[in-house]
């Protein structure tokens, strides 16, 4: 390798350096517990609120039938008092007003175990949206503590955390505008580190730094005769410096 093109990649791997250093420290924010704790409690607030609303449109729905309910019996009270109210002409006439009485008792006794059930339904109803209002207060309150916690540790990190980025950007002007490129581009393709050192095995064979699978003859011959190549496997670019 030339003296200018390893000095390239000198400033490349220098870059590089200082680039894990940053993914560490904002790994570190990422498995903060505070904030595992932030999106534990914002999920369970938001379960909560969820509970709430679901809880309200049972409500309404219990209300129409309850209302429906209401009006299904004073109906059948009404149509129960005008059969109070007049009289029979006949034994055939009576029988029938007997068996509709018979009749409206049963609708009678059906309504009041209906009724009975839209009020199990209501205080159930009432029983879970006091119970998710409660839990949804307190999700809310421990909510907002771990994130002033984690918020604290952000404030922590922040003096290296603008440290390293200052770093990066004043590294970043003295790279090679095309391997800088390249660099990004496999970043952005999930192959980080992008540039891996060529490692000797058996038979002074190199194997790739990054995915660390055995390099072809070919990829061999180009790491002896120019001190880099791309691995055909991870593509990541492999420097024998």
């Amino acid at each position: 390798m030339d003296e200018q093109l390893k000095k390239k990649f000198q400033a490349l791997l220098e870059y590089q350096k200082k680039d894990i250093e940053l993914r560490k420290l904002n790994l570190e924010i990422e498995r903060d517990t505070a904030l595992a704790a932030v999106n534990k409690y914002k999920r369970l607030f938001n379960e909560a609120k969820a509970a709430i609303a679901e809880c309200d449109s049972e409500a309404s729905t219990i209300l129409e039938q309850y209302g429906t309910l209401v009006k299904y019996i004073e109906e059948n009270e009404a149509v129960l008092e005008s059969f109070e109210q007049s009289e029979s002409e006949s034994e055939e006439d009576l029988a029938a007003r007997v068996k509709r009485l018979d009749s409206l008792k049963s609708k009678f006794v059906n309504a009041e175990k209906k009724m009975q059930e839209i009020e199990s339904r209501a205080k159930s109803a009432c029983k879970r949206r006091a119970d998710a209002l409660k839990s949804g207060k307190d999700a809310q309150s421990k909510h907002n503590a771990a994130r002033e916690q984690h918020m604290q540790f952000v404030g922590s990190r922040s003096g290296a955390l603008n440290k390293i980025k200052s770093e990066l950007a004043e590294l970043r002007k003295g790279l090679d505008g095309e391997l800088y490129r390249e660099y990004e581009t496999l970043d952005a393709d999930g192959k980080f580190p992008p540039v891996a050192p060529a490692r000797i095995g058996e038979k002074n064979m190199y194997s790739c730094g990054g995915c660390g699978i055995g390099l072809s003859q070919n990829e061999n011959a180009q790491l002896l005769s120019r001190g880099w190549c791309r691995c055909e496997t991870c593509h990541r670019i492999i420097v024998k410096l």
